[in-house]
């Protein structure tokens, strides 16, 4: 059964920076710097594509050094 919890500390997950994000330039990120924003990498993956998907946009993914970093880049879809 699911117990109450003091709401202080529940820990908000950092904003994610969209405007920066979709400038069009290739982006990198950690491991750890996505747990920031969703938890992990492929959260953080899931994010990015759902977000593409509502905004009209498409994104391109790439990992790097066995799931450590991920590159990514969001376009105007054509």
């Amino acid at each position: 059964m699911a117990t109450p919890i003091d709401p202080s500390e529940i820990e908000e997950p950092t904003q994610i920076p969209w405007t920066a994000f979709t400038d069009g330039l290739w982006w990198e990120i950690t491991a750890r710097e996505a747990e920031r924003y969703s938890g992990s990498l492929t959260g953080f993956r899931s994010t990015l594509y759902s977000y593409a998907r509502r905004n009209s946009l498409t994104v391109t993914t790439r990992t790097r050094t066995r799931g450590e970093r991920m590159r990514f880049v969001f376009k105007e879809k054509k």
